[in-house]
């Protein structure tokens, strides 16, 4: 049974009204790596304090760097992953196309390593240079369902600009050695446009979302087989251990 839109909203004003009480930014640890979040939200807390779940993919994505390596966190959000890369990796090239998610990027990074050492774009990765929209099934802070659609009507979202990731390379934004994709079932489209980068990628961890690729026309098995064709080793790790149906995560290396 779905609660009443007025008592959604007074569930989230309790919810800031609490955390504005306490200090923000937060202190995450995970592993022996420390990283900060500001926190105004549930989504936003949940995400600090549980990882979406995630702890043990978290964990895995830092044992992959080793200080010196650029890290493309494609689908960012909040910058779960980017702002713990920052603490272990040398650069972060942070990709999110929905605003209010992106400034409080920014926010986070800002609270875990100078401005040198980070990069936030709008850009949405895909397979070629498009104008598409950006929807959501969310609308709170720190909301992760946001996904691209080739509709440019103002009812279907916000307009945004999708690069494929060889092409922004050529423009010399430095390349991935270590790449993260959670991009709401686009999977597909993102690894088909990093097709040449993907030769020198150590590591990808990809978020598949088993239904929602079908919004792309592909399947997981095509993100499998893509990997498999480009010498990825493939490791399928656990699954999320919060209630998300659907979703499974690989971790792939290069051979």
């Amino acid at each position: 049974m779905r609660r009443p839109a007025a008592a959604i909203r007074l569930y989230a004003a309790c919810w800031k009204a609490v955390l504005a009480l306490r200090r923000t930014p937060r202190t995450v640890r995970v592993g022996s790596t420390e990283s900060r979040f500001h926190v105004a939200t549930r989504t936003e807390y949940v995400r600090a304090t549980k990882q979406g779940g995630e702890r043990h993919v978290l964990r895995a994505f830092l044992d992959a760097l080793d200080g010196d390596e650029t890290v493309w966190d494609v689908g960012a959000c909040v910058g779960t992953y980017a702002c713990f890369a920052i603490r272990r990796g040398d650069h972060v090239v942070a990709f999110e196309p929905e605003p209010t998610n992106r400034e409080r990027l920014r926010q986070n990074l800002r609270a875990n390593a100078p401005a040198e050492r980070w990069t936030v774009t709008p850009i949405a990765l895909g397979r070629e240079h498009a104008t598409a929209s950006l929807r959501s099934e969310t609308t709170e802070l720190g909301g992760g369902h946001h996904y691209v659609t080739p509709e440019r009507s103002v009812e279907s979202g916000i307009e945004v600009q999708t690069v494929s990731g060889d092409e922004l390379v050529e423009r010399g934004v430095p390349a991935p050695d270590v790449l993260k994709i959670d991009v709401q079932g686009a999977e597909l489209d993102v690894l088909d446009g990093l097709t040449e980068t993907l030769n020198g990628v150590e590591t990808v961890f990809v978020e598949v979302h088993e239904r929602k690729c079908d919004r792309y026309g592909a399947s997981p098995e095509d993100v499998e087989r893509l990997l498999d064709r480009l010498g990825f080793t493939r490791e399928r790790l656990a699954d999320p251990s919060t209630n998300r149906d659907g979703v499974y995560f690989l971790r792939a290396t290069s051979s």
